[in-house]
Formats: structure tokens, sequence, C-alpha cells
């Protein structure tokens, strides 16, 4: 009979391995490390900070701009208003200037017509003649006063400079001083603007 084998059995009585090896743990930040984060997130917020400064002060320049182009835009409306009040104004004067000029061509025609009737009145024969100039001086006399034209008062009245021209001196026992004792030629107004002065004589006893 063959001898038995031995059998060895062998106890393995290490404990089995872990399979995976465990997460190494992180290493914990230094104080350095900490000072420099702090540095690096302060310096984050000025930059921050300074970043809604800056679009603050350019909203408020913005702002200003645009109260600085209202204002700008206020002040030339009504510089354009004065200029179109003005422009209508020095327009309504120069009208009147040029009706007053050519106004002022009518005057010879209607001295003429009463330097005519002068010598018409004289002569009895002339009475047809005397009453068609008659009418052509009231028709001329109501186209000037139509356009505002009115005789300047003269005879015996004080004479007044601004409407009056002195052609001669005269002494008078009757009249005072500076009183016009004769009209030469007969001035006239249109509106308040003279035309033509009165030429007249004037009083003068000293």
């Amino acid at each position: 009979m063959a001898k038995k084998e031995e059998i060895k059995v062998k106890v393995n009585t290490e404990e089995p391995k872990e399979k995976g090896k465990k997460a190494e743990e992180m290493p914990k930040p230094t104080i350095e490390e900490l000072q420099q984060q702090v540095i690096f997130l302060t310096k984050q917020a000025a930059d921050a900070q300074k970043k809604a400064r800056e679009a603050e002060d350019k909203a408020k320049s913005e702002e200003t701009k645009l109260e600085t182009a209202l204002s700008q835009y206020v002040r030339l409306q009504a510089d354009f208003d004065n200029f179109r009040r003005r422009t209508k104004e020095s327009e309504a004067k120069a009208a009147d200037t040029y009706k007053a000029e050519t106004l002022k061509s009518f005057l010879p025609v209607l001295d003429n017509f009463e330097l005519a009737l002068s010598h018409m009145k004289k002569d009895a024969s002339g009475e047809a003649y005397l009453k068609g100039f008659e009418l052509l001086q009231k028709q001329m006399v109501k186209i000037m006063a139509d356009f505002g034209v009115k005789e300047i008062e003269a005879k015996g009245k004080t004479f007044d400079p601004h409407f009056h021209e002195a052609v001669m001196m005269v002494a008078s026992d009757e009249m005072d001083d500076e009183t016009i004792a004769m009209v030469f030629q007969k001035g006239y107004l249109y509106k308040d603007t003279v035309i033509r002065p009165a030429k007249v004589q004037v009083v003068k006893n000293s």
C-alpha cells in the first residue's frame, strides 16, 4: 500500500491587499498662498470698483453733454426767433422806405398842379381849366392820403427843425419869434417819417 502524500495547506494569514489606492488627501494651503489669494481678490475688487467709477463718470459726462446740447439748442432756437423777428421788422421798414421814396417822386407833380392853380385863379378866362386842375389836384391829394402821406402843418406854427426848413427870416410886429410866416414849399409826412420838410419863412424880431 502506497504511502499517503501529505497535503500541506498553507494558510495565508495576510490581509488581502486593497484593489485601489485611496485618493491622496489635498495638501492644506500655506499662509503665504492664502495671503497671495487675498491680494489677488483685493486687486480684482479694486479693478471692478475702478471700472464701475469710470462707467459712472462716463454716464455723468454723457448726461452733461446732453444737457449742454439741449441748452445750446434752446439758445439757438431763441436766436433764430429773434433773427426772424428782426428780419420781419427790417423788411417792413425797408418796404416803408421804398414806398416813401416812390411817393416822394410824386411831390413835384403835386407842386406843379398847385402852381398852375395859383396862376389860373388870377385869370378869369381860364375858369374851365381852373376847375379841371382843381379836380386833378384833389385826386392827387387823395391818392397820397391813401398811401399814408399827409401835409406837414406849417403856416402860423412854431418853427420845428424836424419838420421845417427855414429858407428866409423876416421881422414882424404881429407875430412872435420862431413863428412861421409863410410857406414856400409844402412838406409831407409818410406815417411818422418826414419825406420832405416844409420850406418856410420864419419870424426873427431880434
